[in-house]
């Protein structure tokens, strides 16, 4: 891996990705056809396929050897579960965003009732497609716990509870410490975390996981802060400067843009560090690359 060129290796396994998901939700799926569409539209309007890339990743340094039978249904739940909460993130009862990925929202286009249907319906197909993998019973059922706690009542729907509660409250080291751990982190956590889960990886190397899917994911979302107030609206494909006029609990608004961006660096540091010391840096490439990504991205 002298030569690795994390680019590629991200667009082979994005369009990896987009194949498994063409193929769990076809266009001909069953079911009405406007929730179909309106499923896919969200779901095929682009991204980075972060999610998914980081359960690959965890599976693959763990020594997995059969990406489509076990690991590809998992990532392609994980990317249905996230698509969910954007669909459901951008209506008007919560952000009221009117743009995602550079295209009108979802229910800018079917309407709220057919988004907050979609969204219900990816959620559920999720999990569908999650039991189709042919990993160890076992296996997927410790990979089923793993995102189910990530996405529950203290994960990604507590956080977003305490998102929408925290508006235009003062600002609090503690609100947004749990806002950010949960609403995003605990299930970039467990997108990583499953990949290591579903190859059967030991104790040490899912201890590993746990702690450098933390890093990532708070890392992720102060970066996402960051953006929220200097951002390019053209490259984020979304609006820029609605957390502060909806008086949201950001990392800027609490610590700082300054402070925020040295936190982002130094969790970055520390989890390239950790990862480097366990796998090396040639075979740990994939996550020290992706995790520079994250850091320095701009959209």
């Amino acid at each position: 891996m002298t030569d690795f060129d994390f680019k590629k290796y991200w667009q082979e396994r994005l369009e990896i990705v987009n194949r498994a998901l063409n193929y769990y939700l076809p266009e001909d799926a069953n079911g009405p056809q406007i929730l179909v569409e309106a499923m896919r539209y969200t779901l095929f309007a682009g991204g980075k396929r972060l999610r998914p890339l980081l359960s690959i990743i965890g599976y693959e340094l763990s020594g997995g050897r059969d990406l489509e039978g076990e690991l590809l249904p998992v990532a392609c739940g994980i990317e249905m579960i996230h698509t969910f909460s954007l669909i459901h993130d951008d209506l008007p009862a919560m952000d009221n965003d009117d743009f995602r990925r550079g295209k009108p929202t979802n229910h800018r286009v079917f309407g709220e009732a057919i988004a907050i249907l979609a969204g219900d319906a990816l959620f559920s197909h999720a999990f569908y497609t999650i039991v189709q993998s042919r990993m160890p019973p076992e296996r997927l059922v410790s990979v089923l716990k793993e995102i189910t706690d990530a996405i529950g009542l203290d994960g990604m729907l507590g956080g977003q509870v305490a998102d929408v509660t925290g508006e235009n409250k003062p600002p609090s080291e503690e609100i947004v410490e749990y806002i950010h751990s949960r609403k995003t982190g605990k299930f970039i956590r467990a997108s990583l975390k499953a990949g290591g889960l579903a190859a059967g990886a030991p104790g040490d190397v899912i201890d590993l996981f746990h702690r450098v899917g933390d890093k990532i994911g708070l890392t992720f979302q102060i970066v996402d802060d960051i953006l929220d107030e200097i951002g390019e609206k053209d490259k984020l494909g979304k609006s820029v400067g609605k957390d502060r006029e909806s008086g949201k609990q950001t990392y800027v608004r609490v610590y700082g843009l300054q402070r925020a961006k040295e936190k982002a660096r130094e969790l970055a540091e520390s989890a390239i560090s950790e990862v480097e010391d366990h796998f090396g840096f040639q075979k740990g490439r994939p996550l020290i690359d992706l995790i520079k990504f994250i850091v320095e991205r701009n959209y």
